[in-house]
């Protein structure tokens, strides 16, 4: 009970990061759209899935550049916006919304970090249409974001989630230390959103979640996402997909209302220390 205690704590101040986030699009006409878990949750449950420690939120990359302008211009402390674009040691290929005041344990890689309470904001991408610009945009990010990932392999990969054999081969090699002297995380980030940004949102029929837990999984039809439609979260109404249930059998599967066997439930990787 007392670790559930503390999950909710966790919840509701990410809650309190989301609503000021949804606030500010709201004030300044940016679209945004609950994705992952958290529209998952917004679905299932009318809130967080019971044990998720996270919020997962996307935005058009227009609307995402915008966003980053005006929240540091908004946005009062503790609360503040940070990204690679804004720090050349942070360590993300998103940004995100922070409370300064609230600190974080985030125990998702080998080593542990305090951080800031946070809420990730990820930009939405276009795929090309066309067969071999397809597979060479996905091969180049593909690339990219692996060579990010040896370079951060202590501080950024989660070597607890489950892969597949191969994946999890990948993953053990990446971890060897004559990899990870050979990269400069910073150039790897840029070089993802360079890529990332080659092709826009507006123009294309497909669109991509890449830097979010899934990678190439979270391709979409950007008709699903439409104008968006308000769903209930906890104590707000917030953006999601028109279209949701394409999305959530896209990323897991059509029995996706059914919640999961206990032993397959995410295990919190993040704990308020302040």
């Amino acid at each position: 009970m007392e670790n559930q205690s503390e999950l909710r704590k966790l919840q509701l101040c990410e809650l309190d990061i989301l609503c000021r986030f949804v606030d500010i699009c709201e004030k300044n006409n940016l679209r945004y759209f609950m994705l992952g878990g958290t529209l998952l949750g917004a679905v299932r449950h009318k809130g967080f899935i019971p044990w998720d420690d996270d919020v997962d939120v996307c935005m058009p990359r227009e609307d995402y550049y915008k966003l980053i302008e005006i929240a540091q211009k908004e946005m009062e402390l503790p609360y503040y916006i940070t990204s690679a674009e804004l720090d050349d040691k942070y360590r993300y290929c998103f940004g995100r919304i922070a409370n300064g005041s609230i600190k974080i344990k985030n125990n998702s890689a080998n080593i542990p970090r305090i951080e800031d309470a946070w809420i990730d904001i990820i930009p939405l991408d276009g795929m090309p249409d066309g067969k071999l610009r397809l597979k060479i945009h996905k091969l180049k990010l593909f690339l990219y974001r692996s060579m990010n990932q040896i370079a951060q392999y202590e501080e950024l990969v989660d070597q607890k989630r489950k892969r597949k054999k191969i994946e999890a081969l990948l993953v053990k090699l990446a971890g060897l230390k004559i990899f990870r002297k050979s990269y400069d995380y910073h150039k790897c980030i840029m070089r993802i959103q360079k890529q990332l940004c080659k092709y826009k949102y507006d123009d294309c029929e497909n669109v991509i979640n890449y830097m979010a837990a899934y990678g190439f999984k979270e391709t979409f039809s950007k008709s699903w996402f439409g104008e968006g439609k308000e769903y209930e979260f906890e104590s707000r109404r917030i953006q999601g997909p028109v279209d949701y249930d394409s999305v959530c059998r896209q990323i897991y599967g059509a029995d996706y209302m059914t919640p999961p066997p206990m032993d397959d439930r995410n295990k919190h990787n993040a704990e308020i220390v302040q």
